[in-house]
């Protein structure tokens, strides 16, 4: 399995990532993104992108993109990444900014939700990714707060054990906030349902 991490250009409370980014065969830098993973200490393995949010480095393997086109450097970059192999492929950040940015990235996910083994966006305060009908286990963590929302009309079927507030074989529409808000109680959190497409979010507020 080929682990991948995207760095974009945006990434909301970035001194509160959490990640071992030495679990990861490559890293990939969406435009700006270059300058994130400077800060980082991070040496990346590819650099794509239309750099209209920097300049473009220089003495680096980099693929330049047009300005004008139809989709965004941090969607370039997750086709790049599943191009070349990966399956499992974190973007750290496309959360937070531009709320069409924020959008798109949740259509990426939806676009390969099933086809590649693992999709999310990671800032220093959510986790995001999405899931397809069947049981999903999410370990008690350190993000506090567990939100489900439906990703199209409903999701059916949804049942929730191990966490304060319990479902059971519940159609959860997208016209409701009851999935937000919830809390792991046990080791872990399973998530069962039978069709449509899941929003998983694990958040934490931010201290300030």
């Amino acid at each position: 399995m080929l682990k991948a991490l995207i760095i974009t250009s945006h990434i909301d409370h970035l001194e509160q990532v959490s990640i071992d980014f030495t679990s990861f065969d490559t890293i990939i830098c969406a435009d700006g993104g270059f300058l994130l993973a400077q800060k980082l200490g991070l040496l990346p393995d590819l650099l794509i992108g239309d750099y209209d949010s920097c300049d473009q480095p220089e003495d680096q393997d980099v693929i330049k993109l047009p300005m004008e086109k139809d989709m965004t450097d941090s969607e370039a970059a997750i086709d790049l990444a599943v191009s070349r192999g990966a399956s499992h492929i974190t973007v750290l950040g496309g959360l937070g900014g531009r709320f069409d940015h924020t959008m798109g990235n949740m259509g990426m996910l939806a676009k390969y939700c099933g086809k590649i083994l693992h999709l999310a966006f990671v800032d220093g305060q959510n986790y995001v990714f999405m899931a397809t009908p069947g049981t999903i286990s999410v370990p008690k963590n350190a993000y506090r707060f567990l939100g489900l929302i439906s990703y199209g009309d409903s999701a059916k079927g949804v049942t929730l054990r191990g966490v304060k507030y319990p479902l059971t074989d519940h159609c959860l529409t997208n016209t409701t906030t009851l999935g937000v808000s919830n809390e792991i109680t046990e080791e872990n959190a399973t998530i069962t349902f039978s069709s449509g497409k899941l929003l998983i979010i694990l958040s934490k507020d931010i201290s300030q």
